[in-house]
């Protein structure tokens, strides 16, 4: 595990990684030099394996759905290449490997139910071999938290992507402020500079953006395993389920320190929950006091380890595709 100055540095930067190095430095004492020199080293280690805007895809006619995985496994470099093929697919958003009952969680962008089992059937026909068998979640809405665990903190952000939004128009300005934003953590003279336009027009777009909760938060995408850290995912049946009780687990959920995303789906699952533990103990004591705390409402449960995480972004390559 890392130290305690190190992961409080973490934390701002996953609260907001477009801070300056002097703003992060000033919140946790350190100097500017010292958070850039760490922020680097972070990278080359691979600690920070991306810098993700947390985009609401709901505003661009988006909805998503989570595809589970088993693959047919028959070396590691077959496995690396499908990896690779999803990584390049126009549709898939996210792609996490794992263990148990799954190997691998793809996310679709597709703007309808159609389009979705129309991507993912040629997708499974291309790779007869290795993708035999596979369970498809409906996203309905998706909170994202802090990670309050990295410093003992009381804060608790809610994030939310997806649900019952409306779609916004977008120009084409903000699509290419959006486009360099999810290729890499990108200064406002950069992206100015890409553009071709002011840096004054470029930061009115992005705040522009950012009211119209458009652009949501800016997060970083971790490897786990080099953190120390244990990543989770817990799935959730729900039985005799009313509204209060559903937010009531929802509101658990948000306030406790090692769940970092809370997932509604419609499916198999009816939740998708994504933990974080510094111990593994910690993920059983979790586990354990949900299945406890919710019997009621819990038709049955499900979890499993997090070994990477190969591609995170809120919108597909499709859409910045379009009318090119």
């Amino acid at each position: 595990m890392l130290h305690k100055k190190d992961l409080h540095l973490l934390y701002e930067l996953d609260c907001n990684y477009r801070k300056t190095f002097t703003q992060i430095g000033k919140k946790i004492r350190m100097s500017e030099q010292l958070v850039s020199y760490k922020i680097h080293s972070y990278e080359e280690k691979k600690i920070i394996l991306d810098y993700v805007p947390n985009i609401d895809y709901s505003r661009f006619g988006y909805f998503t759905f989570l595809v589970f995985f088993k693959v047919h496994y028959s070396n590691e470099q077959s496995f690396d290449r499908l990896i690779h093929k999803l990584k390049q697919h126009e549709n898939i958003t996210s792609i996490i490997e794992c263990d148990g009952n799954y190997d691998l969680i793809a996310t679709f962008a597709a703007k309808n139910p159609s389009s979705f089992n129309k991507k993912l059937k040629q997708l499974v026909s291309e790779n007869p071999k290795e993708l035999r068998h596979h369970t498809i979640l409906t996203t309905v809405v998706e909170h994202h938290f802090p990670r309050s665990y990295l410093v003992n903190s009381e804060e608790r952000f809610d994030i939310i992507l997806g649900g019952d939004r409306e779609e916004l128009p977008i120009d084409e300005t903000d699509k290419k402020i959006i486009h360099c934003l999810i290729n890499g953590k990108k200064k406002i003279i950069d992206i100015s500079q890409s553009l071709k336009i002011t840096p004054k027009t470029a930061l009115n777009h992005l705040h522009q953006l950012e009211q119209q909760q458009i652009l949501k938060a800016y997060r970083v995408l971790f490897n786990p395993s080099s953190m120390g850290v244990n990543a989770n995912i817990i799935l959730v049946r729900y039985r005799n389920i009313t509204v209060d009780k559903e937010e009531e687990f929802r509101r658990f959920c948000k306030y406790h320190p090692n769940v970092i995303e809370f997932t509604k789906t419609f499916g198999e699952w009816d939740v998708v929950v994504h933990t974080e533990t510094v111990h593994r103990e910690q993920f059983r004591k979790l586990s354990l006091q949900i299945r406890e705390k919710f019997d009621d409402i819990i038709e049955n449960i499900d979890n499993f380890r997090v070994f990477a995480n190969h591609k995170k972004q809120y919108l597909p390559q499709e859409y910045f595709d379009e009318e090119k």
